[in-house]
This record gives structure tokens, C-alpha cells and sequence, in this order.
């Protein structure tokens, strides 16, 4: 449960100093009641009704987005690169969401979003050996040595690498399923056996893929497919 005003405050749809005016004017509704108390609590699957727009109180938000090139994971703008968010602009939540497993600016695609920071905890958690699976294409051709490498291991930041799994798809391309979560451990990977990364798109996070969504959309996760991810 969680006051009303907050939640809305929440939103950025209300500053709690003006909420005022909405309670006395009769301009907010849950479940279809006009209320006029900001001490009034809403819980969760309740409906607002606020200037004619309806709002779910949702207790936990899961979202994928395609992320395009020059956004960043933050939650907000960095320099010239805009924060996710702006991609999320007929989201009513966006403002509640945070990403789980950040990619840099330059790499596109596979976004996770939530409101949920146990879930973000627990999937995260190495112990998990959750994989997240990138389709790289290098500067040089990639031999069976460096394949062999990649899937053994390299080392980065004076560290070992856990195992990978590698798709061939071509002599510059392949897919890269890392279980590790290390800052810009793909690139680093590839620096290992002297390479360079061209281009980088996450494709998939454990049993989920991204193949429904085009560049710069999003959408809700179903239920089945949060089950998976808890699994």
C-alpha cells in the first residue's frame, strides 16, 4: 500500500505540494471513486483515474526494449547520450524502471527493464550462470584458435573468464554467450586475442529473446515468459 499522491508523485505526474488542488477539485478516482483524502491509499491493481487517464498501480513492471545506438543504460542523460527513458515515452512507468545488466551507448538491442530490485538481485547473482548472448562482428577474421580461446577462456582485467559458448555465423561474425557480467567484458574479450569488436547487439538474456521487437520498440513481458525468467 503506498499513498496516493506518492505514487502519483512517483510518476512525475503530480508534485505533492500540488496535489492539493487535484483532491479538492475531484479530478482523481480509484476503482471509479472520486477521492479527495491525499492521505488515501491505493493497492496494488487498483485503477487511478487521473485527467481522464487510467493507471494500473502495478506491483512489480517488466518491460523489454530495443535499444538503439546512443542511449545509454542510466537512468539519466550522460553528456550527449539520452538516458533509455526517452525511448520509453508512452510508458506511464518509466520513471519507477531501472535496467538489469547495462550495455554500453554503441551496443543495441537487448534491453530488461523492471521496477523489481529482487529479481534485479537475484539475476544477476553469478551463482546463477544466467547467459547473455550477443551477436559480435570483428575488425579481423576470427580463427579457430581465437574460437577456442573465447569458449576456454582469456584474460581480462587480470582475471580468468568463466566458459562461453560461440555460434560460428561467419570469419567476422559470431554469437557470444557470456554467463559473466564484467564492464565492457565483450570488448575486452575480444582485445584479449587481439581483436576489436565492430559492432555489438545483445540478442538474448537467458531463455528470452528479442527477435518480436524492432529497433526503438517495446513491450510488456508476459507471464510466461517472467515465470522463465525466474526459473
Amino acid at each position: 500500500m503506498q499513498r496516493i499522491d506518492k505514487y502519483l508523485s512517483n510518476l512525475w505526474l503530480i508534485s505533492r505540494k500540488d496535489s492539493n488542488k487535484f483532491f479538492k477539485n475531484n479530478l482523481l478516482l480509484v476503482n471509479n471513486i472520486i477521492i479527495k483524502n491525499k492521505d488515501f491509499k491505493v493497492n496494488f491493481w487498483d485503477i487511478i483515474t487521473f485527467l481522464d487517464q487510467k493507471i494500473e498501480v502495478l506491483e512489480h513492471i517488466y518491460i523489454l526494449l530495443n535499444k538503439p545506438t546512443w542511449y545509454v543504460s542510466s537512468q539519466v542523460d550522460e553528456w550527449w547520450h539520452k538516458s533509455f527513458k526517452h525511448l520509453l515515452k508512452n510508458c506511464i512507468y518509466k520513471d519507477l524502471l531501472h535496467v538489469v545488466w547495462r550495455i554500453d551507448f554503441d551496443t543495441t538491442w537487448f534491453l530488461l527493464l523492471t521496477n523489481n530490485w529482487d529479481f534485479t538481485h537475484n539475476i544477476i547473482n553469478p551463482k546463477k550462470n544466467i547467459f547473455k548472448k550477443y551477436l559480435v562482428n570483428s575488425e579481423f577474421e576470427l580463427s579457430k584458435e581465437d574460437i577456442n580461446k573465447l569458449i576456454s577462456w582469456v584474460i581480462i582485467d587480470w582475471e580468468i573468464t568463466s566458459t562461453a559458448k560461440v555460434e560460428v555465423i561467419s570469419k567476422n561474425t559470431i554469437y557470444l554467450s557470456i554467463s559473466q557480467w564484467k564492464f565492457h567484458q565483450v570488448k575486452k574479450m575480444f582485445e584479449a586475442i587481439n581483436n576489436k569488436v565492430i559492432s555489438l547487439k545483445r540478442v538474448a538474456i537467458w531463455n528470452l529473446e528479442l527477435w518480436d521487437l524492432k529497433e526503438w520498440e517495446w513491450r510488456y513481458l508476459n507471464q510466461d515468459e517472467i515465470k522463465k525468467l525466474f526459473c
